[in-house]
């Protein structure tokens, strides 16, 4: 078909490309439903990038089982497998090649001589992920680099992460990333368009949408495909535009059709003319004789495309029979001739084999999978085809192939998990588990292993349901494993199920193993952590301790480690906090040293999360570090942890924007987490920017402080009403948290929020009696930091609460005691947001007590930091102390250096006080002079003295 239209497109294509040479990463997804040309498109693309010394790579996803990773797998095939021996040595001279090994076996082919590839020994699928990028960065430092993924729609989760991975990582190469998918039911894919929707967020990415050629296209079409006159062509160009709605594939097909009976006529004879792509195929099979179609039925079952022998093996014909059934749908344009040399032959377009397949009967079809997967059998023992012969035998074991397919189903697994794909190998070994067996055990094992690989890829309630199957079964040693997986599938989503105590004390107590093995060793720490959950420290300390005890005295480093994992759970109040960096340090260190990205990111957490508490910077920097490298392609969870720590520290320094931009790639990154979601700590996310930002202004309206309490989480109600000042809401809810056991609950993950929330309240009702009982449970936190969550709620400094406790108790020489104390924390940790709010409470602080110049100052400091990051709460909390108009428009900020440098203060020390640079300083001291006339500073200063301002 003559390549016409898409005019538009090819423009903006250009203007794309011309950004790639400047040395940028651009990602173009074209969508659109099928047959609406987008390979077509992204082939002309292709094909004029390639003279232009453009390195090209293509690859394709597909609706077939397949090998993990099958688009950039197959970039690495043609690429290594096509080369010289040798040639591209330098390309995998490091030790990556051995990750690109899980993807590509050619890559052996052009290792240096004398160098042996060695087996990867992480299980960090970033390590894989981050060895694609570089080569990447390696094959376009020369010249530009092209990747072509076709049929993103059909990508299994694996793949899609890899892609976004290349997306995110290679912003700075010169790298055009061209992916097509289909936007239209029965194809659309929901998870598609949110990567799609996600990855739209970043420089560089773009989405063209294909609609159908316009009449003028089609003109041109008519013109160049048939040779009639252009006044003929256009005259049926609105027909063929009302009958095919510009969709190029039908186009192509309805049009050869008609050509056969006569053209221009036929077409204007509204007989026979198919109304869809459908009619129009089911025509063209319906012409096939008998063993050609039946050729054809096979084909459609082994793939898009297939090659001669195979087709030749699984038909029911010999190779003349085949051969000629080949030709005949080949001669009516159902199938096209890919490689001659090698005898593949392709579909022309998968909504022709998708028409045969449809037209198939049950039990032929049954019948027609097992013929396949023999055909590929045949075949030897490339580890490609084993996914496709498992979905064949899958499909086929009601004819009693069941042997054969757990065989190849478990082999598809193990490639899978081999590859790091842990979806896919989650999905194969269920569909081995799911296969009639006499013997339990092996069905046992593969449940284990999906539930494990379902954990592994986020689906943890997925992972919850298969181990707590398990933990039904008769082997005690399957429902100990069964029940400490239930257990990891628990936490990390932060759930606090109680049945994975029960699980694991029923499962330890029944396993009959000795304490010194290390699967008792393992189901203890485990258990250590659960019963944290389970709301009972004081045996999770004893049961912890012994577990690390025991695991120390083994001497088995994983085993170790899982203990001290599990142990890190032990440790989580602020006055826990030093042993808390330490341990996670040591977490930290063996998870680096055994290459385990897992428990590299729990321990990452918690020393991150102490680091804060404790306001240590270098070490929370230090551990966020951790984190990231932890979340690079490993599990969803780290990811999303690794991004909430990243988006309370965009919080904590006042970037709104980037926090709130943040919390909602979060939630969306949740959605992947199975059953598990992540509105709470988004909702908690959001309202803290609200709160900050005026945005809570926006359901004044709806909040009566009558609001019932069932249903609801009480601490955040109130501290709606406290904000919003519903004085009568405040009271209730304050009144129903602290007729709660509060001892009770101070080990939570969400404690320090509660306790926050609850001393706001009782301040703005200055309801001493309730801040005094709350200063006693504040108390612990004296010099420390309050976060809440996995960073979702960060408070600053516990000092500035305290601080105002003591201010409503009267007393004074402590307020000012811990609001020094908070201050420095505040400024310590560079947190705007805190410090501004600080400040502002102690400026308020200052003025109750009649220092009406300090009080001016300190306000004038917070203003300042407030309103450089739009910090409408500290705003609103200045208000009492707005001060007149000052002479000649100085602003607050310039008054407040004025009155500094008529003290004699440098422009550094004018900075100190007012926690700003001291070039900023500089520059209000030079704004000063303009507005006031003032030669110099002395003079600045007698201005000041005759206009009051000291």
């Amino acid at each position: 078909m003559p390549f016409v239209g898409r005019g538009p497109e090819l423009e903006t294509m250009e203007a794309v490309w011309a950004a790639v040479r400047r040395g940028s990463r651009h990602v173009v997804f074209l969508g659109g439903e099928p047959g609406a040309g987008k390979t077509r498109l992204a082939a002309e693309i292709a094909h004029a990038l390639h003279p232009h010394d453009v390195a090209v790579l293509v690859g394709s996803c597909t609706r077939d089982a397949g090998v993990p990773y099958r688009p950039f797998a197959e970039m690495l095939d043609r690429l290594f497998s096509s080369a010289a021996v040798g040639t591209l040595t330098d390309l995998v001279a490091d030790d990556s090649a051995s990750e690109l090994m899980r993807l590509s076996a050619h890559v052996a082919r052009h290792r240096p001589e004398g160098q042996h590839l060695t087996e990867p020994m992480t299980e960090d699928r970033g390590e894989l992920f981050d060895a694609v990028s570089d080569f990447l960065r390696l094959l376009s430092a020369d010249r530009p680099l092209a990747l072509v993924v076709e049929d993103l729609h059909w990508a299994k989760p694996p793949t899609l992460a890899l892609f976004e991975h290349v997306a995110r990582s290679c912003t700075d190469i010169p790298l055009l990333v061209l992916a097509t998918f289909r936007t239209t039911v029965p194809d659309r894919s929901e998870d598609i368009l949110q990567r799609v929707a996600d990855l739209h967020r970043l420089e560089g990415v773009r989405r063209l949408d294909l609609d159908g050629l316009d009449t003028e296209a089609i003109t041109t079409f008519l013109h160049l495909r048939s040779r009639v006159s252009l006044d003929t062509a256009r005259a049926s160009a609105p027909l063929l535009r009302d009958r095919t709605g510009g969709n190029p594939f039908f186009l192509r097909e309805l049009w050869g059709d008609l050509e056969r009976r006569g053209g221009v006529d036929a077409l204007r004879s509204c007989d026979r003319v198919p109304a869809t792509i459908g009619d129009t195929l089911q025509q063209r099979l319906k012409g096939l004789t008998t063993q050609a179609l039946s050729v054809l039925e096979t084909a459609a079952i082994l793939g898009d495309s297939f090659d001669l022998a195979t087709i030749t093996a699984a038909a029911d014909a010999d190779g003349v029979v085949t051969t000629a059934a080949l030709d005949e749908a080949e001669a009516v344009g159902l199938l096209e001739v890919v490689e001659p040399d090698s005898g593949t032959y392709a579909f022309v377009h998968s909504l022709v084999r998708q028409a045969v397949i449809e037209a198939l009967g049950a039990a032929r079809r049954v019948l027609l999978h097992a013929r396949a997967a023999q055909a590929l059998t045949l075949r030897g023992t490339d580890p490609t085809l084993v996914p496709r012969i498992a979905s064949h035998y899958l499909a086929a074991q009601v004819l009693g192939y069941t042997p054969q397919a757990l065989e190849a189903a478990s082999e598809a697994a193990r490639l899978a998990e081999h590859s790091l794909a842990h979806e896919d190998a989650a999905m194969w070994f269920e569909r081995a588990a799911g296969l009639p067996q006499s013997d339990p055990s092996p069905r046992a094992a593969l449940l284990l292993a999906a539930g494990g690989n379902h954990m592994r890829g986020g689906d943890f309630a997925r992972a919850r349901d298969i181990f707590r199957e398990l933990t039904g079964s008769a082997d005690p040693v399957v429902r100990l494993a069964a029940a400490t997986g239930f257990e990891n599938a628990t936490w990390r989503p932060g759930l606090a199920d109680p049945r994975a105590s029960e699980l694991l004390t029923a499962a330890i107590a029944d396993s009959g193993l000795d304490e010194d093995d290390p699967r008792y060793v393992r189901a203890t720490s485990s258990l250590a952590r659960a019963l944290v959950f389970a709301g009972d420290p004081e045996r999770a300390h004893q049961v912890g301790t012994a577990s690390l005890d025991a695991a120390r005295h083994l001497g088995d480093e994983e085993t170790v480690l899982a203990a001290l994992e599990a142990n890190l759970w032990l440790n989580t109040g602020p006055d826990r906090a030093e042993e808390q960096i330490a341990r996670g340090t040591e977490v930290c260190r063996f998870a680096k040293r055994l290459r385990d990205p897992e428990r590299l990111g729990s321990g990452a957490y918690f020393r991150a999360s102490a680091a804060y508490t404790l306001g240590l910077p270098d070490v929370l920097d230090d551990a966020m570090a951790d984190a990231q490298r932890a979340e690079a392609g490993s599990q969803p969870i780290f990811s999303y942890v690794a991004g909430c720590m990243l988006q309370g520290r965009a919080f904590a320094h006042g970037d709104f924007v980037s926090a709130e931009r943040r919390a909602e790639r979060l939630l969306e990154l949740g959605d992947r987490f199975g059953g598990d979601r992540t509105e709470g700590p988004y909702g908690m996310q959001k309202f803290m920017i609200n709160r900050e930002t005026g945005g809570l202004e926006q359901v004044r309206a709806h909040v009566t402080g009558q609001e019932t309490f069932d249903g609801q989480w009480v601490p955040g109600l109130l501290a709606l009403y406290t904000e919003l000042g519903r004085e009568a809401g405040i009271e209730r809810a304050l009144r129903h948290l602290m007729s709660r056991d509060l001892d009770a609950r101070v080990h939570g993950a969400q404690w320090p929020m509660e306790l926050a929330f609850m001393v706001d309240a009782a301040l703005a009702l200055g309801d001493r009696a309730a801040a005094r009982s709350l200063r006693r449970l504040l108390t612990a936190w004296a010099g420390k930091n309050l976060l809440a969550g996995v960073f979702s709620a960060l408070f600053g400094s516990a000092d500035r609460y305290l601080a105002r406790i003591a201010a409503v108790l009267g007393e004074n020489g402590a307020a000012e005691a811990h609001f020094m104390v908070a201050t420095r924390m505040d400024e310590r940790m560079g947190s705007t947001v805190h410090l501004a709010e600080t400040v502002a409470h102690h400026a308020l602080f200052a003025a109750s007590h009649g220092e009406a110049e300090r009080a001016a100052t300190l306000a004038g400091s917070a203003r300042g930091l407030a309103a450089s990051i739009g910090q409408q709460r500290v705003l609103a909390l200045l208000g009492p102390l707005e001060v007149l108009a000052h002479p000649d428009a100085l602003s607050d900020r310039e008054v407040a250096v004025l009155r500094l440098l008529a003290q004699g203060l440098s422009n550094r020390e004018i900075g100190l006080h007012l926690y700003i640079s001291g070039n900023t300083a500089a520059n209000h001291v030079r704004s000063i002079l303009d507005k006031t006339g003032a030669a110099n500073r002395t003079q600045a200063a007698v201005y000041a003295v005759d206009r009051g301002l000291l």
